[in-house]
């Protein structure tokens, strides 16, 4: 497979479905986004493990899993940079990358997931539902415009549950990872509620 997907590395973890904000202001970012705009054309965001390089550098350290976006919404921030959010659209696994030389993006060979089956969730973790109704109230979260779900919606989808929360809660980046890297939605429900109860469990 030619290496031909552009990826945006990043100190942070895209889910599907879930709402990114981002402050554009590398050239070459700025052309992935102009282009991005002008074909309707989706970028992989990865993920930058601790300690690596940064994204100028040819040795950079990604973790293998990452999320295709779109563009949804931009504007000029008051610093005058670009300001862009980004809609998780599907995963996928890096089979090679490359830096284009022209460009200066880092390219990659993916291997798309298949989409997760649309599956209710058990009752086990129906509480789960409330704790995310309770983060999409928070005012930056309503800023970035997600659309309106009922209580019913999140009930009869675990994945979409699954994602959105892994994504809102106060998870560290190598956690929200090995989420992401899951393809059964109820065994990432799982692991949610058991980070949440050491959470709860340390707090106390």
């Amino acid at each position: 497979m030619p290496n031909d997907y552009p990826l945006f590395p990043l100190p942070l973890v895209a889910f599907p479905g879930c709402r990114l904000p981002l402050q554009i202001f590398e050239p070459r970012y700025l052309d992935l986004v102009k282009s991005s705009l002008s074909t309707e054309s989706s970028f992989g965001i990865v993920t930058l493990i601790p300690q690596a390089a940064d994204a100028v550098s040819d040795n950079i350290e990604i973790y293998p899993v990452g999320t295709s976006v779109k563009i949804v919404d931009f504007n000029e921030q008051p610093n005058g940079l670009l300001g862009v959010v980004c809609e998780g659209l599907g995963k996928f696994e890096i089979n090679q990358t490359e830096r284009c030389e022209k460009t200066q993006l880092l390219m990659a060979s993916i291997k798309p997931f298949e989409a997760e089956a649309i599956e209710a969730v058990p009752s086990e973790f129906e509480e789960l539902v409330h704790v995310l109704t309770s983060l999409l109230e928070h005012p930056y979260v309503v800023s970035l415009g997600y659309p309106k779900f009922e209580i019913e919606d999140w009930l009869i989808d675990a994945s979409k549950l699954g994602c959105y929360l892994s994504y809102l809660l106060p998870f560290p980046n190598a956690q929200r990872c090995r989420l992401l890297a899951l393809d059964e939605p109820n065994v990432r429900l799982g692991m949610i509620q058991e980070l949440l109860d050491e959470m709860d469990g340390s707090a106390s």
